[in-house]
């Protein structure tokens, strides 16, 4: 008797089974499995839709040019950023103050944004307001009036923004930095263009612009939110199917340069100083490899705790040798080539010492990347990865991206499973690639007097070995 009570105690006991049987891998790429996947369609003038469904109220909805400085000339330069500041002000079917009373009825968030080689403007509503955002933004970009009253208005507010931008080191720097490595090419002009451009844009010069650039085959309209692919489809068709392409020519080429650029203030109390070389496109299989890389070298700053503790080796040895203020990786890919480097604040007798740091640690990463290392950056990458595109705006900007430079976008579980691909040998491989013997660009802003000299800056890309 007692025994048959003991064996039916055992059976119905509760089991707890340990999640250490269980890896974390599996349940996550199950979860993975089921994110929603982005649709494509292309319609007969060109444009292409591509939407990501979700199970949401809000959505963000998004049209991406392959537009911006590097397809400006001299004299056009500046002209996709001017239009910004126009493009919600009026139209020819709606004046200004209808088309406020509109966008405010709606509650939508209508931003723009412009950058060397992509043009967006999305706006962010709820879902029951998706048919009239469309007609707005398509009413804004493709039938704007220009107004004369508006464009001279305009210009006194970029120009406005032009001071204050040459107020801030940290803007000045990036124009430097792709003004010397790639001088002589439209890919290191500025978004803003010079002042003296402004001053000559006028209805004619926007609209040949508009037209030439804002052509069906360049645009992507993109979607992501409580919504169907069908429906933005027939939105699309309805809104933006009455554009014939231009077939416009592609002229916008490159060249990488190793050089520098220094523009000294001593009345700045710390120098701003960027070293870069060339890096792989966006759509490089090296590009990410050296994500990987990216976020092993990481970043710190004065308020993060710093010490001989510290998990990445330029911030232990930054912080505890009082080397600079602050650090970051640069990261910046194009559709044909990117810039790979670090940028950091400091001290003018300090330049010289954090330098030689970061390029100690360049020539390790191309040698002795080892495999911890490389996990805690594929680790910190996918965490990145699934943050920037948890919101639908992080998504919408992804997707337009992606469609715009490769025509589809990758499932998250294939970039996720990408980067668990990544092994030490494919670090040191492709840093030896990119890093080891390369002539940098290197910009410099501040206090100055403290950088050593282009030649030794060349010198220590490489280790001598014997």
């Amino acid at each position: 008797m007692w025994k048959s009570v003991n064996i039916l105690r055992k059976v119905c006991k509760l089991q707890y089974i340990s999640i250490r049987n269980y890896p974390y891998p599996i349940p996550f790429h199950n979860f993975l499995r089921n994110l929603p996947s982005t649709e494509v369609t292309q319609l007969p003038n060109g444009l292409t839709v591509a939407t990501e469904e979700r199970e949401c109220y809000n959505a963000c909805i998004g049209l991406y040019f392959d537009a911006g400085s590097r397809y400006e000339s001299l004299f056009e330069n500046g002209i996709a950023h001017f239009f910004e500041h126009i493009a919600f002000k009026s139209t020819r079917c709606r004046s200004k103050t209808v088309l406020e009373d509109l966008m405010n009825n709606t509650g939508a968030k209508f931003k723009c944004f412009t950058t060397r080689e992509m043009v967006a403007y999305y706006a962010e509503c709820l879902c029951q307001d998706i048919p009239v955002v469309v007609d707005i933004l398509s009413d804004c970009i493709f039938n704007n009036c220009y107004s004369y009253a508006d464009l001279e208005v305009q210009k006194k507010t970029v120009y406005y923004e032009m001071l204050e931008h040459d107020k801030d080191p940290h803007k000045l720097l990036d124009d430097y930095l792709h003004k010397t490595a790639f001088q002589g090419t439209q890919l290191g002009q500025s978004v803003m263009g010079p002042s003296t451009n402004l001053y000559n844009f006028n209805e004619c010069t926007v609209c040949r612009y508009l037209t030439r650039q804002f052509d069906p085959t360049r645009i992507v309209f993109a979607a992501v939110g409580g919504l169907r692919h069908d429906q933005m489809v027939c939105l699309a068709n309805q809104y933006l199917c009455n554009f014939e392409p231009t077939k416009c020519i592609d002229s916008s080429e490159y060249r990488f340069t190793g050089s520098e650029v220094r523009f000294r203030d001593d009345s700045i109390p710390v120098a701003n100083v960027a070293i870069a070389v060339e890096g792989p496109s966006f759509c490089d299989p090296d590009k990410l490899v050296m994500d990987v890389a990216t976020e092993i070298f990481g970043g710190w700053d004065r308020s993060q705790p710093g010490g001989i503790d510290h998990s990445t080796y330029v911030a232990r040895v930054a912080s505890t040798t009082d080397s600079c203020d602050s650090y970051k990786c640069l990261n910046i890919n194009y559709k044909d080539t990117g810039l790979w480097g670090v940028q950091f604040m400091a001290p003018s007798l300090k330049l010289e010492n954090m330098l030689y740091i970061i390029q100690d640690e360049w020539m390790r990463l191309c040698t002795m990347a080892s495999d911890g290392e490389v996990q805690r950056g594929k680790r910190l990458l996918k965490s990145k990865t699934l943050s920037e595109t948890e919101s639908c705006k992080g998504a919408c900007h992804d997707i337009g991206r992606w469609v715009l430079y490769n025509g589809v976008r990758p499932t998250m579980l294939d970039r996720i499973c990408s980067i668990d691909e990544v092994l030490s040998k494919d670090v040191r491989e492709t840093c030896m690639k990119y890093l080891y013997d390369k002539c940098p660009a290197v910009a410099a802003v501040g206090p100055t007097e403290g950088l050593p000299d282009y030649t030794r800056i060349r010198a220590g890309m490489y280790w001598m070995r014997y």
